[in-house]
């Protein structure tokens, strides 16, 4: 088996660069944890906001109607 001059392997023409795997993997994973928080939180920010707007809308339809029909005395 032939080696390169910094020691490397070399099989069936492949140089193995497993030293390139570790931060690759780090690298990855830091992309998928960003993209997973950013996915629960803009979740959370909608659903955050459509609760707020239902509360606005029953406390709107529950409100007395400014422009009643009824004569004030």
């Amino acid at each position: 088996m032939e080696s390169l001059p910094a020691g490397l392997p070399i099989i069936a023409g492949v140089i193995l660069l497993v030293g390139e795997w570790v931060p690759a993997w780090l690298g990855m994973s830091v992309t998928f944890l960003v993209a997973a928080l950013g996915v629960v939180g803009l979740g959370w920010w909608v659903l955050r906001k459509d609760k707020l707007n239902r509360a606005g809308e029953d406390a709107a339809e529950l409100a007395p109607d400014a422009h009643s029909t009824e004569a004030h005395h």
